[in-house]
């Protein structure tokens, strides 16, 4: 009886070696699934959040925001209860800021990419959208939305890289290249 046992045991150690290869232990492998808490950038889960592309030299930054500046260009601003706490809202012209990537609904908290940075991502354009194309030269207006650039004195602030897309009869998106703080003046 003992070989019976000894048996069944050669045969499921054989058997958890085998499995124990294809699968990971967070006692055994605890540098694949750990949550690390060393001195280390936390902010790596930003890197391309909501379809965005940005370079990892660029400064992502949080702020409390002021409304809904969803995938627009922000402004700072002072919050309203008198505190001297900046927040970002929609904005645009020349109080410019950065580009709202993300909001935390939880936390209120909109994670913006300065205006000094280069950055590639869907953003809002204003409501007509129609004769926009690839390589056009857009501008952000005083709600933080893209517009075509019309007038000789606005600044270029991006540069469009599709089509406008209509999601909804108040809400349109265009894939866009934001350059950083080197805008252009007019044509």
């Amino acid at each position: 009886m003992s070989d019976g046992i000894t048996k069944i045991k050669e045969e499921f150690d054989k058997k958890v070696a085998e499995i124990k290869a294809l699968m990971k232990n967070p006692q055994q492998d605890t540098g694949l699934l750990s949550n690390s808490v060393d001195f280390r950038d936390k902010n790596l889960i930003y890197s391309n959040s909501d379809g965005v592309f940005t370079s990892s030299k660029d400064k992502i930054e949080n702020y409390p925001a002021k409304g809904y500046p969803y995938k627009r260009g922000v402004k700072l601003s002072f919050s309203a209860d008198g505190t001297t706490e900046l927040e970002v809202e929609a904005g645009g012209g020349d109080d410019l800021y950065g580009i709202c990537t993300d909001i935390d609904e939880f936390t209120g908290m909109a994670t913006v990419v300065p205006i000094t940075n280069n950055f590639t991502g869907y953003l809002t354009f204003k409501k007509n959208g129609n004769g926009v194309n690839p390589g056009d030269k857009l501008h952000f207006n005083a709600q933080g939305e893209l517009e075509k650039n019309g007038g000789n004195d606005k600044s270029v602030n991006a540069i469009a890289l599709s089509k406008v897309h209509k999601l909804t009869e108040e809400l349109s998106i265009v894939l866009a290249s934001v350059f950083g703080n080197r805008a252009l003046k007019g044509n």
